[in-house]
């Protein structure tokens, strides 16, 4: 049985590094030049580079700059955790005997294409195992013992 396919955006934010610098340089010069570009049109009086636009402009640089970086590092952060959990949702081919796991695009026929289950969680989730004895193996590994009942 296959997942159901996930809904995607219809805007979807560009994966290439150049391409999001360019969107993020164009946003902070665009959000510098706001109060400048605003009274050229409606006050064609006020010289477009006048004091008030350049410190305006500056103040607003500054704090786009730093809002819209935020935002980009905010969205690669996603992307990233958004990659691993579908990495992790994948099928994993596991031994139906020992219960080891096949590394991702290797050749099933090598011995080293196949890892522990326990290493394999640990090295791909931030999960860490700790290792008991469920009821029915303790049975079979110590079958002279039994079991107390905790309260």
């Amino acid at each position: 049985m296959r997942p159901p396919k996930r809904k995607t955006l219809l805007l979807s934010f560009p994966q290439s590094i150049p391409m999001q610098l360019a969107i993020y340089a164009i946003l902070v010069v665009l959000m510098s030049n706001l109060n400048s570009l605003v009274d050229l049109v409606f006050h064609p009086e006020i010289p477009y580079w006048d004091e008030e636009h350049t410190i305006v402009g500056g103040v607003t640089g500054l704090i786009a700059f730093a809002v819209f970086g935020y935002f980009l590092l905010y969205v690669r952060n996603l992307h990233d955790a958004l990659s691993k959990i579908q990495s992790l949702e994948s099928i994993l081919p596991i031994c139906s005997n020992c219960k080891k796991i096949r590394k991702p695009d290797s050749d099933p026929s090598e011995q080293e294409a196949w890892q522990e289950i326990e290493p394999y969680i640990t090295e791909n989730t931030s999960s860490r195992m700790s290792h008991g004895v469920c009821p029915e193996c303790f049975a079979a590994l110590y079958p002279g013992v039994m079991i107390k009942p905790q309260r």
